[in-house]
């Protein structure tokens, strides 16, 4: 690993740590209102005890899922080193992922992908993806919309990013908490992850290798 890549990693890592402490925290919200709920009912005079059992059973289930969220997202940036992905759903996790954060930054981020059978690395497909969003969102003059859009070319995935600005522009902030990413960082973590990487007019653009197909 040379310590451009390693110095990519890091400061990837420093920068999507506050969107992935907000989606844990989504996670939780549910199971306080559950138990907000339960604790209500059960001081009632004379409580429903089969609602009590069911609204228990609910907040298991809530509980389960919300543990298996956070050990995902834990675990985000760092898949096991074979693990692959459906390509359309992998795409959609990393908008999900920072479209809230970047929105307060006057960034508009959105997908615009069919549904593709094809399988990348879910390593390469996390680091470079989410990587190249912000380093486009990092050198955004202005509030602007960013969009993602992918294909199936035979062997490879390609996502092409395009920035353009706001029709009617909204407020910007710099509301990063740590370094941004230069072009530099990224073709050095692309590189890494054997992801095909080319500036454009408009943004960037990605080629990922089709693992298989279904």
């Amino acid at each position: 690993m040379t310590l451009q890549e390693e110095a990519c990693r890091y400061a990837l890592l420093r920068r999507i740590t506050p969107a992935l402490r907000h989606h844990m925290a989504g996670e939780f919200q549910p199971i306080g209102m559950m138990a907000a709920l339960l604790e209500r009912r059960s001081q009632h005079a004379s409580p429903d005890l089969a609602s009590l059992r069911d609204n228990c059973s609910a907040l298991g289930t809530l509980s389960r899922k919300a543990a298996n969220a956070c050990g995902e997202l834990m675990v985000w940036l760092a898949p096991p080193p074979l693990a692959s992905q459906n390509a359309s759903e992998g795409l959609n996790e990393c908008v999900n992922l920072l479209s809230t954060s970047l929105r307060f930054n006057g960034i508009a981020l959105s997908s615009q992908a069919p549904e593709l059978g094809a399988q990348v690395s879910t390593s390469a497909l996390r680091n470079v993806l989410t990587a190249t969003i912000l380093v486009l969102s990092d050198a955004a003059a202005q509030p602007a919309n960013l969009q993602v859009s992918a294909s199936e070319q035979g062997t490879q995935v390609l996502m092409e990013l395009s920035l353009a600005p706001m029709a009617s522009p909204a407020d910007m902030h710099s509301g990063q908490d740590y370094r941004a990413l230069s072009w530099d960082d990224l073709l050095a973590l692309a590189e890494a992850e054997a992801v095909g990487l080319t500036r454009t007019a408009q943004g960037a653009r990605l080629t990922f290798a089709v693992l298989s197909n279904p």
